[in-house]
């Protein structure tokens, strides 16, 4: 993200080995945004080619060695010689391994290595609360052995963090859980939901079941079908729509076919749409065995939707203290049928667990929140010296917030004081950046050096509900205007074009376009490579929150540096119009890519 560059930054490497692609490759992407907002070098491990086209299209290095494979066999031992050979050759600063088996050889080849810093995140265990007592202290034993093998050992969910020192896998000062967290899944876009279900035709008065997994072993799919066979004798009018693929999708459509619920079950497969099928789905239903904590389950939450999920430890303790959601026992049909069938017929539960869900989500689930954590764990385990050594680049791309305002004002009135917004006062520009604070799609990213911002970038996700909510606080907005129209009242003709265009935008733009409406540096700083590292910012953030092109307009003339810049970037011209008497404008749009760091279909 920053322009700034050291000779010797800081390298961290993830090891995923031939895991497949899913809610870790999500996680890493956005640690990876964490540690290139500090100006670190980021590298994967990875060798499925999905999992590889994903981490490129993420900005990150691609490490293609075949040393981590799945099946435990003999040949690991050349793997781990592999792994050893590289890391002697590679320097990495921080090596951050994922899934048991990346997690054990990894760590293994990097402590031979003897690297500064090594960390294991734990998804999951490789055993469950439910597994043969023999099976749970063979696994557990592995890792307690792995765990001497790292300096911190991260459970997802504090209930594994807790099984995993009861267990005596690792000291409690040396394992720390940072539970996962999601993006926030972008706000409802009624066509789009419409279309879904016309699609298959879903009438309204069939309620939609909606489940996104993995379609692998321990994700209790197989309970799902036998729910909705039993729900079938019940009268109840609903459809199951399960997404995502693995290898468990053609013996689970046959279980679907041969418990004759073909026609109310539907496998929709790999998707990029999961949010407009969140959007308008009725329930969202997650039968895991075992799990971490579920990004998918997450979503559901940040989406507001009603949840039924199994009472696995994870989920028992993320609702321990709330009731967002229905549980029921794992591996159960007939307790999950019926919670289905008493769910789905009251309304009034419906919102009432959608919307705890969703204020759980927001209180300790937020994508940003956990990011922060791990980005504090990796500054702490560097240490100070470390740090001294070879120095991160102080100048970082972060989100905004309100203390940033006066600066952020101060900025935008250097950058464009010639412009309509700005000749409005301070006033007004204050109340329009709270306002995208406020909002609860709103992007703000500013670059900051040694406590100083050296500029920002604006914007927001679904512009039709922004200018929908910028209209109806137009109050707020009116003592700041009414004054700058007293003082230059030639500005009276341009206030009542804003209006217009206000009103005209909130009707025509689209929900899955991200506007950026602003981005500005400090006039000192201008061609420093600031700008360049708060656009490719905003267009991670955006990608991040589900949005499917980002659109922006700028002036098309004596504007060449701009113009240049969003070009080098990717944005393509779509539109060339005159705004005003003598002014035209460029309208650019990109495209999101079609795989991107924002995009969860199947955990």
């Amino acid at each position: 993200m920053p322009a700034d560059s050291e000779a010797n930054p800081i390298r961290v490497l993830h090891v995923l080995g031939d895991s497949r692609f899913g809610g870790i490759a999500h996680i890493v992407a956005g640690l990876a945004r964490v540690a290139r907002s500090q100006g670190w070098e980021v590298d994967v491990l990875a060798t499925d080619p999905t999992v590889q086209e994903f981490v490129r299209s993420a900005g990150m290095g691609v490490v293609d060695l075949d040393a981590i494979r799945r099946p435990i066999r003999a040949w690991d031992l050349l793997g781990l010689m592999r792994l050893w050979r590289f890391f002697l050759r590679e320097r990495y600063d921080i090596v951050h391994t994922h899934t048991s088996k990346g997690g054990f050889v990894g760590r293994l080849a990097a402590t031979l290595a003897r690297l500064p810093v090594v960390i294991h995140t734990a998804h999951g265990f490789a055993f469950h609360e439910h597994s043969p007592h023999h099976v749970t202290a063979f696994y557990s034993a592995l890792e307690r052995l792995a765990s001497r093998w790292c300096d911190r050992v991260i459970t997802v969910s504090e209930f594994h963090r807790r099984w995993a020192v009861e267990l005596g896998i690792c000291r409690a000062d040396r394992i720390v859980a940072i539970p996962n967290g999601a993006a926030t899944v972008r706000p409802a876009c009624a066509a789009a939901a419409a279309k879904l279900r016309l699609e298959l035709s879903i009438r309204r008065d069939e309620l939609l079941i909606f489940c996104n997994t993995r379609l692998a072993e321990d994700k209790g799919i197989e309970y799902l079908i036998e729910a909705a066979a039993l729900l079938l004798r019940s009268g109840l009018r609903f459809r199951v729509v399960i997404a995502g693929d693995g290898p468990l999708c053609d013996s689970l459509e046959r279980l679907a076919s041969d418990r004759g619920v073909a026609d109310v079950v539907t496998f929709v497969h790999f998707r990029q749409d999961i949010a407009d099928w969140l959007n308008a789905c009725d329930l969202a239903v997650f039968p895991s065995l075992r799990e971490g904590l579920s990004i998918s389950l997450l979503e559901a939450m940040s989406a507001g939707k009603p949840i039924i999920a199994t009472s696995i430890g994870s989920v028992r303790d993320l609702t321990a203290h709330t009731e967002s959601m229905e549980l029921v026992p794992p591996a159960d049909p007939f307790v999950l049928a019926a919670a289905v069938h008493r769910l789905g017929g009251d309304r009034l539960r419906q919102v009432a667990l959608g919307q705890a869900a969703l204020e759980l989500f927001q209180r300790a689930h937020t994508e940003e929140r956990m990011l922060n954590s791990y980005r504090d764990l990796y500054l702490q385990m560097l240490g100070p010296d470390a740090l001294r050594a070879r120095p991160a680049t102080s100048c970082v791309v972060r989100p905004a917030n309100s203390r940033d305002l006066p600066q952020i004002v101060s900025i935008h009135q250097s950058a464009f004081s010639e412009f309509f917004l700005t000749r409005l006062g301070s006033r007004f520009l204050r109340r329009y950046y709270e306002l995208v604070l406020a909002y609860r799609s709103g992007i703000i990213l500013a670059r900051e050096k040694d406590g100083v911002l050296q500029g920002f970038v604006c914007g927001f996700m679904n512009p039709p509900e922004f200018y929908r909510m910028m209209w109806r606080q137009k109050r707020s907005f009116m003592l700041p205007a009414l004054v700058a129209l007293l003082r230059r009242p030639s500005l009276t003709g341009k206030m009542l074009s804003g209006i217009h265009r206000l009103q005209t935008s909130a009707s025509q733009a689209q929900p899955v376009t991200c506007e950026l409406s602003s981005i500005a540096v400090a006039p000192a700083l201008s061609g420093n490579g600031a700008g360049k590292s708060l656009l490719r910012a905003f267009l991670a953030q955006s990608w991040s929150m589900r949005a499917e092109c980002v659109s922006l307009t700028t002036d098309a003339e004596n504007n060449d540096a701009a113009n240049g810049l969003y070009r080098d970037i990717g944005f393509s011209v779509v539109r060339r119009f005159l705004q005003c008497k003598g002014r035209w404008m460029n309208e650019y749009l990109i495209q999101r890519p079609q795989t991107d760091p924002g995009q969860e279909v199947s955990k």
